[in-house]
């Protein structure tokens, strides 16, 4: 596959995305995460960081959280809105209940404009309250869930050619996730797996 040459976007700084650790078992593949634990598979293009919903989860402690937004530009499995939210953790606090990271600071992690592709899944209800909507988005849009491999970034180099980023945790040295051309090459092996939308 010849990779398109396309404008760096320079190194995409994912740190504050690992808030959380994970241990979990590996997809060995797109096509088997995509199978297995993914109700919805897109690629489209971030638009931006809202403020998410604030969770209390013990009373009088709460759990912030920030929503990227995706403007869907191809659908490879299942169906969606035009634009998508999947949700980050948003940190620790500092004093009076104030993140110490807010949206921008995601946002300059991840600009907009950034390339993603993701595999979520219907989110299963918490279980705890939402304090507080702060993102105000129209009722019954889908609350989205995703495996640690299932949120991927596209980051082009100095050299104009693409390579995938973890978006949730680091990308794991898989043979079968390891294809050229970042995003643009899982892509390509998701499709010549059935996924075509």
């Amino acid at each position: 596959m010849a990779c398109a040459t396309e404008r760096p976007t320079g190194t995409l700084d994912t740190k504050v995305l690992y808030q959380t650790e994970m241990d979990y078992p590996p997809f060995d593949t797109p096509e088997a995460l995509a199978r297995e634990a993914a109700e919805l598979v897109v690629m489209g293009r971030v638009t931006g960081w809202l403020p998410g919903p604030v969770i209390e989860e013990i009373p009088d402690s709460r759990t912030y959280h920030v929503l990227l937004r995706v403007r869907v530009e191809r659908r490879l499995k299942g169906s969606s809105a035009e634009v998508v939210h999947f949700p980050y953790y948003q940190g620790a606090l500092l004093s009076a209940r104030k993140p110490f990271q807010d949206e921008k600071d995601f946002e300059r992690a991840v600009p907009t404009g950034t390339r993603v592709l993701l595999f979520l899944k219907a989110a299963r209800p918490s279980g705890y309250p939402v304090v507080e909507d702060r993102a105000g988005l129209p009722p019954g849009t889908p609350d989205y869930a995703a495996a640690p491999q299932g949120v991927v970034l596209h980051e082009v180099g100095p050299d104009g050619r693409g390579r995938a980023v973890g978006g949730r945790t680091e990308m794991l040295a898989l043979a079968g996730w390891d294809e050229p051309c970042g995003i643009d090459g899982l892509v390509a092996r998701l499709e010549a797996n059935g996924f075509t939308g």
